[in-house]
């Protein structure tokens, strides 16, 4: 059962995330491919930098078909522009793999997305949640250090990996309410514009009432006038 602290971490940023999400493309679809593609071109890549990218790689594999189809040096040039042309063996693999054994249907479960390659914990839960609409966390280094920073979690790194951070993030689920993709993404967004990794934004976040980290911020700014190094060092 969701404790009063968890209800108000989750109710704060649902309300918050109406008028604060990033809009990218592939948050207004709900194609299993286009959102796989995406997960897989924004791993350790700046959003505004796949979103050009992205659009011209859809326009010429719009389909799972098409892509299998696809010399794998065309891949590669498609993506070139990211750095990422390593990833275009893996992607044309991928593809495939789905078209011969799925034909050519994203699988609806964990278990049969975790036996395809490339696909790993995020992107599973990604397509799950995103395409599918179950709900699960999307955990990545930025949604575990939100979690760590309000609930003072303490995990082993890295974050993302730990299986405390999954269970926990899956228990704040139920308090959304049917709203787990809206909680997803304002987590990450709220990682991205407020809680980042160096500097966090405590004094205008929307949890900083419910965050053990931002209490630690807000009570040095007060009584000293700016964080001690002690405190931003925790983290």
């Amino acid at each position: 059962m969701p404790d009063q602290k968890t209800e108000i971490f989750v109710s704060t940023l649902l309300e918050w995330a109406k008028n604060n999400l990033r809009d990218y493309p592939w948050r207004v679809t709900k194609d299993p491919y286009k959102i796989m593609i995406a997960e897989i071109m924004l791993q350790r890549t700046r959003a505004e930098q796949v979103v050009p990218v992205y659009q011209r790689f859809l326009r010429k594999y719009p389909d799972l078909i098409s892509l299998s189809k696809a010399p794998v040096s065309d891949v590669r040039l498609a993506i070139l522009s990211l750095g990422l042309e390593k990833r275009a063996e893996g992607i044309k693999q991928l593809a495939n793999q789905i078209v011969e054994q799925y034909h050519g249907r994203i699988p609806r479960t964990r278990e049969e997305l975790m036996r395809l390659h490339w696909v790993g914990n995020y992107i599973a839960n990604a397509i799950l949640c995103y395409a599918y609409r179950v709900d699960v966390p999307t955990v990545d280094v930025n949604f575990a250090r939100v979690l760590d920073r309000v609930f003072s979690l303490k995990p082993k790194p890295p974050a993302q990996k730990d299986r405390r951070v999954h269970e926990f993030a899956q228990r704040l689920m139920p308090s959304a309410k049917g709203r787990c993709r809206v909680l997803n993404l304002g987590i990450l967004d709220l990682a991205s514009k407020i809680c980042t990794a160096r500097k966090p934004s405590c004094r205008i976040c929307p949890v900083n009432s419910v965050c053990d980290y931002g209490a630690l911020v807000l009570k040095d700014l007060e009584t000293q006038g700016k964080p001690s190094v002690s405190t931003l060092g925790r983290i």
